[in-house]
């Protein structure tokens, strides 16, 4: 009897050796956890798969079963056995914007066909934007030659038009103006848009303009087109002179009231007064890899360095001129242009710019917005998951977080 009374008394004490000092146990069924927080311990029973986090209490003689799941601030008290699980108010799942472009000439193609922002035959309507999850879309309000004599007048009609389409649809689509406004946006599972001027000729020299059209929910602006105005120079005039005294006194301006300055358009020497004189980050909407595609209207080695020093962002353009030398190109188009970026330390920079309903062709098996959801998954496929969702939102959700600072 005193035999047998010895041989359980050290099975008994090698049972609990092996338990506290954390190495597997040779007891089936017993397995060492690690306890986090204000978690309290003594003789408890815990078998494989258990699961126990920041806040419980495990009082003495509690038992818990395989599979059990113990979650913040759960208490367990003595005698008593869990053999279910317990859970907790899962945490908020972070908000997912499926894309956000740069530039899209919609609005004052819809308003010149006389066509709604609902549903069109463009590029682009808020009943395609719905098949994604919270989309962003900044809406590029710009003049052609024949408004340039009363581009204030032409700006302020637009986004009237804008407004009303707006109220049409508030059910879906609400205007953004700050990094606050896309959150609750997002969270209403709502499109943001997001109003822009491409080309400064609205402001017509005055700086008092700028404020109006802040103050009428313009939140980026464009200094040029391709041509000559007040505030600059366009690539398309050829011309090594830098920004325009007003341009300078815009630059200030904007930089106070919180409008993103977007270079695509602008000339060179426009480009780096930019760079030197705004102290925030600014972006190239629509613009291309120079070095890939050799045309005026994308950006060269230094001036994406340059971009990507300031925290700014480029959007990948659509335009076939400007993915490709040959005219033709295909949505893998972009892959070149892309893995460029990647290697001159650019992959927190690439964004999404696409120009629809800006250029006259798209790229081949590219038709309409909805065609984003098929580069993402070639974007994919060609990098990883990472690189795609970085580029579809993430990149430029961070840029907002940059320039606007966090929600409240």
């Amino acid at each position: 009897m005193k035999k047998i009374i010895f041989v359980l008394f050290i099975f008994t004490a090698l049972f609990f050796v092996g338990y506290f000092i954390g190495n597997d146990s040779a007891v089936p069924g017993i397995m060492p956890i690690a306890l986090e927080g204000d978690i309290a311990a003594s003789l408890d029973i815990v078998n494989d798969e258990s699961t126990i986090t920041d806040g419980s209490t495990i009082a003495d003689g509690s038992t818990i079963t395989d599979e059990s799941t113990i979650t913040d601030g759960s208490t367990i008290t003595n005698g008593h056995t869990i053999d279910y699980e317990i859970t907790d108010t899962a945490d908020p799942t972070p908000i997912l914007f499926e894309f956000i472009d740069a530039h899209a000439d919609t609005i004052t193609r819809a308003m010149e066909t006389g066509q709604s922002l609902f549903r069109n035959s463009l590029h682009l309507d808020f009943e395609r934007l719905m098949d994604f999850n919270a989309p962003v879309q900044i809406f590029a309000i710009w003049c052609s030659d024949r408004y340039l004599g009363s581009a204030f007048e032409y700006a302020n009609m637009v986004i009237d038009f804008f407004e009303r389409e707006l109220a049409e649809n508030s059910d879906i689509v609400e205007l953004a103006l700050s990094l606050e406004d896309l959150e609750r946006n997002a969270a209403n599972n709502k499109i943001s848009a997001i109003l822009a001027l491409e080309g400064g000729e609205p402001l017509e020299g005055k700086i008092e303009n700028v404020d109006h059209f802040y103050n009428r929910g313009v939140r980026l602006i464009g200094f040029t087109w391709n041509r000559e105005n007040e505030l600059g120079l366009g690539v398309g005039t050829g011309s090594d002179k830098g920004l325009k005294p007003f341009g300078i006194e815009c630059v200030k301006r904007m930089n106070e009231l919180g409008i993103i300055i977007d270079v695509s358009h602008l000339n060179e020497a426009g480009f780096w007064d930019v760079h030197h004189l705004s102290n925030k980050p600014y972006i190239a909407s629509h613009s291309n890899v120079f070095s890939i595609t050799p045309n005026r209207r994308n950006l060269k080695d230094d001036q994406i360095e340059a971009i990507v020093e300031k925290g700014g962002v480029i959007g990948m353009n659509l335009f076939p001129d400007y993915l490709s030398t040959t005219k033709s190109a295909r949505i893998t188009e972009i892959m070149p242009h892309i893995r460029y970026l990647i290697s001159l330390g650019a992959e927190g920079n690439i964004v999404l710019g696409c120009d629809l309903d800006g250029v006259p062709t798209l790229p081949y098996e590219f038709t309409d917005v909805t065609s984003l959801k098929t580069m993402s998954k070639r974007i994919a496929d060609e990098f990883d998951e990472y690189i795609a969702s970085a580029i579809m939102s993430e990149n430029f959700y961070d840029f907002f977080v940059r320039f606007w600072g966090t929600a409240d």
